[in-house]
Formats: C-alpha cells, structure tokens, sequence
C-alpha cells in the first residue's frame, strides 16, 4: 500500500512558481508542496507503548513512511493546548507526550531526508478547568488562573488566551522564539484556533472598552492580526517561515472566531496559507471546488501561497457530516480533489493526518489509498 500512496504523492506535478519572499529569508517551501500533519493525536497513537528506547527508531519508521509516499514537508505538533512536546522552560509537558524530546528527533530525521519541517502550534487554546489544577504552580499559565488574570480566560470549561492582552501574546511570542532558537525547524505552522467559537461578550470586554473600538468584532480580529503580524515578524527574523492553516470556511474564520484571513493577505503577515477545505464536491454548504476558487480568489491578492488541506481522516469512518456519504461512496475522491487543486496551480496539498494514513485501517480506507494515483501532468 506504501509503494502504492508512493504514487499519487511522487508524481504530483504542481504547476506553480516559488513567491518571493523577503532577501533576508533564504528558507522556502519546497516548490512542489506535499505535506503531511503529524498531531497530538498521532503521538498518542505511535509512541503510547514505545519503550523510550526505541522512539529514535519509531520516528525515523515514520518519517521513512512519508518519504517514501513522495512528502516532503511535515507540520509536527509542538503546542496543542499550551502544553510542549519539546524542552520547553515556558510550558509544561504535554500529556501527549513524555519526557521525550520528540520535535528534536522529528527534526534531525526530517532533514535527513530533504525534508521541509515545521513546528505546528495551537497558540490560543489551553486546557479544560480540571486539567488546569494537575498544572504546576511555577507555570504562568496557572499562575495567571489563580490571580484571576485576564490574560487566560474560562469558556465553556476550557481554558484559552486573550489575545486582546499584551502579556497573552508576549507569551506567546516567546513560546515561538523558543521554538526557533533552539529547533532548526524551517517554520512555525499555526493551526485554526483563535477565539473560541460563539464567545461572549465577558471574554474580553474590559479591554475592548479600553480600545476605544467601534464594535467587539473589529476589536477581536485586530486584536489576533496584531499576534499574527509579531509573530510573522519574530520568524522571519529567525530566517524562517510562517504559515497558518485556517478553517476552509472563510466566513467562519473572520466572523465566528475572528481569524481574519483577508487582512492577513492584504498585509503580507503570513507567507502561505493551508486552508483546511475538508468537504466534498456535494456538500450543501461549503462545496469542494466553490470553497477551493474562493480561497485562490483571496490568496491571489497577494500572491500568497495557497497548499490546499485535504481530510485523509474522513476515509472510510463513520460520521455524521453532511457529506459523509460522498466520502465513504466515491472511491477516487481524495485523488479528484488532489488532482483539482493540481490543475488549478496552487502550492500543493496537505493531508491530515499521518494516522488516517498509517494506523486507521479498514477496507475503505485501502480502496481509497488505492485510487489516490495521480498522473504525472
């Protein structure tokens, strides 16, 4: 099956240029862009019951892995719920992970193989109230809980940054220069999440009053460009680059949890886009090739590098999306989506995740390997 997923991602032939990025920068993306996320979810199911011995050799197994299906960029999680999968001296071990430092082995086996590699971050989200009272004390996350700062805010028993506070993003800027200064990581990839979805207004409201803003969206989504504008300015100094994947629904970002893309691309804070378009062809609300143009449309004011995220996860599962049947019916849908963003120029596709590939098996999900062969172009 390795030989056979070897095909679809060797002989993608993505027609597109490299964009220029700022002199100062001499690491890129690589032109023709497969990649692969490697989560939390995937470390829980890869190194649960490794002896700590043999975790050097599971990594290289699973970077072989991807070598060998044609990837050639990994987003590795680092930061899922301010918590570390590396050696941090700012956030505490993550659950997911022990003592292992893991992103270390991740990058030397990577880069072994040519391999683009970046540090993935989930900057704002943190952990639930229960889990928040294992943490220690020494931490400033807990610290923060147990001051009542405003900083780290409760929402629907979950922890998260205020990104309207100057000490929320300090920490996170920090967190970043750590990842940067002591990983010879090639980026920092930052994930979906933002403000929590349907927030209320208690969240921040003491410091959208002190803005002086005419009303809390416009605060909130300046309040996140300004994170995203420091934190591209932070890695580029660092002769790195920085990417952020947000939820294939435009609308929902800007709107909802108030991740503005648009400003993003129009002031040139980021230097790619994964957008996470995670629905098929007939899906009633977000179809795959209106949501894919709608996203080249926006990317295209800025000549933004668009990679087009495909869900590798929704192979042969139950679910109740809309658009699961499409997904459990068609048996060549991820190679036509593949093949769609292919012929439309972008950047390249990343898939999620390294465990719908390797670890989810069922009788779908190998017919869908099966079918996922692309033609040279």
């Amino acid at each position: 099956m390795i030989k056979k997923l070897f095909i679809i991602l060797i002989s993608i032939g993505l027609l597109v240029g490299c964009t220029s990025k700022k002199e100062t920068i001499n690491i890129d993306l690589p032109e023709k862009v497969k990649a692969m996320w490697f989560s939390y979810v995937d470390f829980n199911a890869e190194f649960k019951n490794i002896a700590d011995g043999d975790v050097e050799s599971k990594v290289e197994e699973i970077i072989n892995n991807c070598d060998e299906l044609g990837i050639n960029t990994i987003f590795v999680h680092a930061v899922a719920f301010t918590d570390a999968m590396y050696e941090s001296k700012i956030y505490p071990r993550s659950s997911h992970s022990d003592s292992i430092d893991y992103l270390k082995i991740f990058v030397e086996k990577a880069h072994e193989k040519g391999m683009h590699i970046e540090a993935w971050i989930n900057p704002m989200r943190s952990y639930t109230s229960e889990q928040m009272k294992d943490i220690s004390d020494e931490y400033l996350i807990k610290q923060w809980v147990n001051e009542n700062n405003s900083a780290i805010r409760l929402f629907e028993n979950r922890y998260y940054l205020n990104p309207s506070m100057q000490e929320a993003q300090k920490l996170i800027l920090d967190v970043v220069d750590e990842l940067c200064t002591n990983y010879d990581i090639d980026g920092i990839h930052m994930d979906d999440y933002f403000y929590p979805a349907k927030v209320i207004e208690d969240f921040d409201y003491e410091q959208f009053i002190q803005s002086g803003e005419i009303d809390s969206s416009t605060f909130r989504k300046n309040s996140v460009n300004q994170l995203v504008t420091k934190i591209h300015e932070l890695v580029n100094s660092k002769n790195k680059i920085f990417g952020i994947s947000p939820s294939g629904n435009i609308e929902y970002s800007r709107d909802v949890i108030f991740g503005d893309v648009d400003a993003w691309v129009q002031e040139g804070s980021i230097d790619y886009l994964v957008p996470q378009i995670y629905w098929g062809y007939t899906n009633k609300t977000k179809p795959y090739l209106e949501t894919l143009e709608a996203w080249q449309e926006l990317a295209g004011k800025n000549n933004v590098d668009l990679i087009v995220g495909l869900a590798g996860y929704k192979i042969g599962v139950a679910s109740n999306d809309s658009d699961q049947e499409e997904w459990n019916s068609d048996e060549s849908i991820l190679k036509k989506q593949a093949v769609d963003a292919i012929d439309r120029n972008t950047r390249g596709i990343a898939i999620f995740s390294y465990h719908s590939l390797f670890t989810q098996c069922n009788e779908l999900t190998e017919i869908n390997k099966e079918n996922l062969k692309i033609s040279t172009k």
